[in-house]
């Protein structure tokens, strides 16, 4: 499995680059506007959807019908691609943690490290959220169909936030009086749970697919 992932690690090339350009034209644009903790959880977020592009490149070779006939099996495959996501995840909280230190050097209201910290960590599990919801689709119907369906699970969960306004900073306080660790443990819980259902969901769609 160690060459699957090597093998979209290095397929995305020059990618990259223009990834940490893009992610630096963002703190410059919106850094002092939307803050540090902002920062460190879009960047994340952005870096979370790589993985759509390495189905994308996928695609255009025609990786899936050629890794029908080498000795590697299909979970393998699957699994492949959640540990790419995971990969990353982390880089991408790795460099906004980065960003947002510099962003709140210079910011007028400044963020101590550990609210820096939980920003970087919620950017990380919304990331990690959105591959285990789009990964299965991507498997089902392609990259280019699935593009829409990633727009939208973008887009509900933010026009939700709008609209509940007031009733979703009364359920951030709510969960403030929850003791951090207990909450720390539900959300790991939660989390591991979703990644074993949506690999289980990815691993029985790709198995029946025929190249």
């Amino acid at each position: 499995m160690k060459g699957l992932i090597l093998k979209d690690l290095y397929a995305m090339g020059g990618l990259y680059r223009n990834t940490l350009f893009a992610l630096a034209i963002v703190c410059v644009c919106l850094g002092l506007s939307i803050g540090a903790g902002g920062i460190a959880a879009a960047t994340s977020v952005i870096c979370a959807t790589m993985i759509v592009t390495t189905f994308t490149l996928d695609e255009k070779c025609r990786w899936q019908g050629f890794s029908a006939t080498l000795p590697v099996s299909r979970r393998d495959c699957v699994a492949a691609k959640y540990a790419v996501h995971l990969i990353y995840c982390l880089a991408g909280t790795a460099v906004g943690f980065i960003f947002a230190l510099i962003i709140n050097i210079f910011a007028k209201e400044k963020m101590a490290l550990p609210d820096l910290s939980m920003s970087a960590v919620v950017g990380f599990i919304l990331g990690m959220v959105f591959g285990f919801v789009v990964i299965p689709f991507m498997f089902k119907f392609g990259a280019e169909k699935a593009r829409i369906i990633m727009m939208v699970i973008i887009l509900l969960p933010t026009a939700a936030v709008f609209l509940l306004d007031g009733k979703a900073v009364s359920f951030v306080d709510r969960l403030a009086l929850i003791s951090p660790a207990i909450l720390g443990a539900v959300t790991a819980a939660a989390l591991v749970l979703a990644g074993v259902l949506s690999l289980a969901a990815s691993i029985k769609i790709y198995g029946k697919k025929e190249f």
